[in-house]
């Protein structure tokens, strides 16, 4: 059942955050209420651990590498992903901060890696790359260090084409003991799952656009019966569906947020809230069955994230913003 939005009055108040405007923000991970880490162009990740009053700044590398997504474990701990053909697609790792970073994972020529996600408890890792000759791409850690290939971890083999969006990290994740995948640039979408102790990853059809630069761009998975998921295409704006629930084998399309063309990120808030954003801005939902929509930023916003207090949005020239999970107030 939609609840309409007229039941909602919700303030937000989003604290716009200095950062280096020469840097255009697409990682971001908060592990915890003070602990903020993001990755963007120019090979730079930045480091906050006061919630985003100040940041440290350092490079992986030396090369001009865009650092698509990084996952984090705490005010120490982090890896970083950058994207790219011939060797840029590669795996950073620190342990101290930023202070000192090591290349854990480097790519083969023709391999693109689009995202990754870790699980905090084992540290296991699940890396989604385009699929290469008729076969899946995707590297798997069972430990955070050692890396292998798994090419057989789908049941079903790959689409012509297909591949990932590494729009904002979001293709791959896991949550409740579930991880999940979204696909894109072939004929049809699709959503990849498995529980954690499982062997191999379920390819199931969505009906999310598809097609060359459309498809799935971050999942959200709650259980392997349920999973949201955003996405749209690239190149045709107007085309829909672009965020849909699926539960129980059915897929149910969402009511549409105030933002023009495919949705970039996808973030559950601790509250059941759901958070979109793209080069368009960024909006609000205080709950999936609602159609209550708020626009909360028109700027150019690639990703977000939230912990148990705040949220953060984050995107191009430097962009980042904070604000308080917002509590939903009835309209007198």
């Amino acid at each position: 059942m939609l609840v309409s939005s007229a039941l909602f009055a919700i303030a937000i108040d989003v604290q716009v955050l200095a950062t280096r405007p020469d840097v255009n923000w697409v990682g971001v991970s908060s592990p915890s209420p003070d602990v903020v880490w993001l990755s963007g162009s120019k090979a730079t990740i930045a480091r906050s651990t006061d919630g985003g009053t100040t940041w440290q700044y350092s490079q992986p590398t030396s090369n001009d590498l865009q650092f698509r997504d990084i996952e984090a474990l705490d005010d120490r701990h982090a890896y970083a992903l950058s994207i790219g053909n011939n060797g840029d697609s590669r795996i950073y790792y620190t342990s101290n901060g930023g202070r000192d970073w090591q290349l854990s994972f480097r790519a083969g020529g023709n391999q693109f890696l689009n995202c990754l996600d870790v699980s905090p408890s084992s540290n296991e890792i699940w890396v989604y790359g385009d699929s290469i000759d008729g076969q899946w791409d995707l590297v798997r850690s069972p430990d955070g260090r050692n890396w292998l290939p798994s090419r057989n971890a789908i049941g079903s083999p790959p689409q012509g084409g297909e591949g990932g969006l590494a729009a904002s990290g979001g293709c791959v994740r896991f949550n409740n003991a579930i991880w999940a995948m979204g696909t894109a640039n072939a004929t049809t979408a699709r959503l990849l799952i498995k529980r954690s102790f499982g062997i191999r990853f379920k390819a199931i059809d969505t009906p999310m656009v598809a097609g060359p630069s459309a498809g799935i761009a971050s999942v959200w998975p709650f259980s392997e019966k349920h999973v949201l998921m955003v996405g749209g295409d690239l190149n045709h704006p107007e085309r829909r569906p672009r965020i849909l629930e699926y539960r129980n084998d059915d897929f149910t399309p969402l009511a549409e947020p105030p933002l023009e063309g495919a949705l970039y990120s996808l973030t559950v808030t601790s509250s059941g809230g759901l958070i979109v954003s793209n080069p368009d801005g960024a909006a609000y939902l205080p709950t999936h069955e609602s159609d209550a929509w708020q626009l909360i930023s028109e700027k150019n916003i690639w990703n977000s994230t939230c912990n148990s207090q705040a949220c953060f949005l984050i995107g191009k020239d430097g962009y980042a913003a904070r604000f308080v999970i917002p509590r939903d107030v009835p309209q007198e």
